[in-house]
C-alpha cells in the first residue's frame, strides 16, 4: 500500500489541486486500472498516427507500479474519473505535476486516457458510432503531441485535459471540424440558450487539410444527423453551433483577401459582444495557435513567413489587441453545406 500522505509531495502538486488530491484519496479503488503494457500503447499509438518518436517517448515514461507509486497511485484515479463520467460533458482538469516528475510526468495522464480507452470503444459501439468515426477522433491525440514538442521542446502531453473530452464521448470529429457536447455557462451570452443548456462547440484541429468552405461545409451536413442519430435524448432538434476562436476575430478581415479561408470561416457564424477577457485570450490564443509559442514573447522575434503570421506579428508589435471572439453558426447553413 502506499503512503498516500507522500502523495502531494513526491508529485509537486501545487496548492491548487488541493481539492482534487483530496477527493480522489478518499475514493476506494476496487481494483487495478488496466494501464496498457509497452507493447499495447505501441500498438494503439501506432494506429492512432503518432510520430515514433512520440511513441518511443511514451513507452519510456510508462509508469511502474514498483518504481513510481506516486504516478500510478495518480494515474489509477484518474482513470477511475474518466471511466466513472462517460459521456459527461467539460473538460476534467486533472492536477498540475511538479517539474520533478521528469518525463514520466509529462505522459502520466495519457496513460489515464489509454487506461480508459476500451471503456470509450465500448461507449462508442452502444451509441452506434462507426469506427471511422472513433478512430478518426481519437487520431487528434497525434497532432497534440507533435504540438507538445513544437512548443516546448520535448516529448510530452500538455493538454491532457483536452482529451477528456474524446475519452469520454463527448467530442466527435466529422470531416475537417470537430464538435463537443458542452452546457452553456453562466457567461457565454449565446442568444436563446440559458445556463445548464446543452449546445455543440465547435473546434477546428490544426491538421487535417486546407480548412476550406467546402472541408467546412461538408462537416456542417453531417452534424445534425450523426448527433440526432447517436445523442437522441439531446438532440432530438437541431443543436445549436456555437466556437471561440481567436480566428473569429472581425480584425483579421481588414488584412485577408475576401477569398481567404478565415473570412468564409467567419461567415458561418453570428458573433456575440467580446467577453472581457477577449483581448487576453486572444493575444496567449495567436501566440500558442499560430506561433507555437508559451509565455512572454517579443513580437519583433516572432516568424513572418506567410501573410497571416505577417499580420499577426506586426499587429502584437503594433500595439493590436487581438482577440478570442465567440458566435453561434448560422442557420440554415450554406447552400453547399446542405445535403
Amino acid at each position: 500500500m502506499i503512503d498516500v500522505t507522500r502523495v502531494r509531495a513526491t508529485l509537486g502538486l501545487a496548492p491548487e489541486s488541493a481539492a482534487w488530491y483530496d477527493t480522489w484519496n478518499a475514493v476506494d479503488v476496487p481494483g487495478p486500472a488496466p494501464i496498457p503494457t509497452a507493447k499495447e500503447t505501441r500498438d494503439i499509438l501506432n494506429r492512432l498516427g503518432v510520430d515514433e518518436i512520440d511513441i518511443d517517448a511514451a513507452v519510456a515514461a510508462r509508469p511502474d507500479p514498483r518504481a513510481d507509486p506516486e504516478l500510478w497511485w495518480l494515474v489509477e484515479r484518474c482513470y477511475r474519473q474518466l471511466v466513472g463520467d462517460m459521456g459527461g460533458t467539460d473538460m476534467i482538469v486533472w492536477p498540475r505535476l511538479g517539474e520533478s516528475t521528469g518525463h514520466k510526468g509529462r505522459f502520466a495522464y495519457l496513460y489515464a486516457l489509454l487506461a480508459a480507452l476500451p471503456t470509450t470503444l465500448a461507449f462508442h459501439a452502444s451509441r452506434g458510432i462507426g469506427e471511422d468515426v472513433t478512430w478518426a477522433t481519437l487520431a487528434n491525440l497525434g497532432e497534440k503531441l507533435r504540438l507538445n514538442r513544437a512548443r516546448y521542446g520535448v516529448p510530452g502531453l500538455s493538454v491532457a485535459f483536452w482529451f477528456t473530452l474524446h475519452f469520454r464521448g463527448s467530442l466527435y470529429q466529422l470531416g475537417r471540424l470537430e464538435y463537443a457536447i458542452e452546457r452553456v455557462r453562466e457567461d457565454d451570452g449565446f442568444p436563446g440558450l440559458a445556463p445548464g443548456d446543452l449546445k455543440l462547440g465547435v473546434h477546428i484541429p490544426g491538421e487535417g487539410g486546407p480548412m476550406s468552405p467546402q472541408a467546412c461545409a461538408a462537416s456542417l451536413a453531417l452534424v445534425d444527423d450523426f448527433f440526432a442519430r447517436h445523442f437522441p435524448e439531446h438532440f432530438a432538434e437541431p443543436a445549436t453551433l456555437t466556437c471561440s476562436s481567436w480566428l473569429l476575430d472581425p480584425q483579421l478581415r481588414t488584412g485577408l483577401d475576401t477569398t481567404s479561408n478565415i473570412i468564409a470561416l467567419q461567415d458561418l457564424f453570428a458573433l456575440t459582444p467580446p467577453s472581457p477577457y477577449a483581448d487576453a485570450n486572444g493575444r496567449k490564443d495567436v501566440l500558442l495557435f499560430v506561433f507555437n509559442r508559451v509565455g512572454d514573447v517579443d513580437p519583433t522575434e516572432l516568424p513572418r513567413g506567410s501573410r497571416l503570421e505577417r499580420m499577426l506579428a506586426d499587429g502584437l508589435a503594433a500595439g493590436t489587441r487581438w482577440q478570442v471572439r465567440s458566435g453561434v453558426v448560422k442557420r440554415p447553413f450554406p447552400l453547399s453545406a446542405k445535403r
